[in-house]
């Protein structure tokens, strides 16, 4: 870590004790806030930073206890697939799962953990899901989907609230990740027609087209 990425982590540090939170103060933690900020647009990173807090919070009012070095670095991470624009053969969130097991790894989390920073990177998008994986998993998707829609926003205090969003305000994110998602869309339709990003390419982008399941169903080659 830099000197300016020290200074940086540090002041996150001291959003955190302003939120009457401890988080984790790793290696691992440190790298991984790094690499979110060295890979993300500011826009995103801030987006990534509110889900780290707003998760903790929310795990703090509901009484959960999270493995809190692990969501931090799947949370810190979760979005570098969408950092990197997808790719042509994999869901963004499975780019981003690959990247955070291997990072996991690489800092001696060891495999169970590893495994479960893949799972939270890879289902932040299926809530459905995510939510029955267990607690880090859950406390990952919480955060996320609280910035994203705003579930849960109303069980933080507005002191909290204010804390959060003036150390990393939003930066116009919901223009700018549906332009983000858009791209995928357009660019890799083939790992969007699927899930969630299927409907900013119907509403988005000329042309676009998304399977129908029940379509898959009963077209697929047998007699009855």
């Amino acid at each position: 870590m830099s000197g300016s990425e020290k200074r940086k982590f540090s002041g996150a540090l001291a959003v955190c004790r302003e939120l009457d939170l401890i988080l984790p103060d790793s290696g691992a933690v440190r790298d991984a806030f790094a690499q979110a900020e060295a890979e993300s647009q500011p826009w995103l990173f801030n987006h990534v930073m509110r889900s780290w807090l707003y998760g903790a919070k929310l795990a703090q009012r509901r009484g959960l206890t999270p493995d809190a070095e692990l969501v931090a670095v799947a949370v810190l991470l979760h979005d570098l697939g969408l950092a990197r624009g997808g790719a042509p053969d994999r869901r963004f969130e499975v780019v981003g799962a690959d990247i955070g097991r291997a990072f996991a790894l690489s800092h001696d989390m060891g495999e169970r953990r590893a495994e479960a920073v893949w799972d939270s990177i890879a289902l932040h998008t299926i809530a459905s899901i995510a939510q029955h994986k267990g607690t880090d998993v859950a406390c990952c998707q919480n955060g996320i989907a609280c910035d994203y829609g705003g579930l849960g926003y109303h069980e933080l205090s507005d002191d909290n609230k204010n804390v959060i969003l003036s150390a990393y305000p939003r930066l116009d994110m919901k223009n700018m990740l549906t332009t983000c998602l858009c791209g995928i869309a357009k660019n890799h339709p083939n790992t969007t027609r699927d899930n969630f990003i299927a409907d900013f390419g119907m509403k988005y982008i000329p042309g676009y087209s998304r399977a129908s399941s029940v379509d898959f169903l009963h077209l697929a080659p047998f007699a009855e």
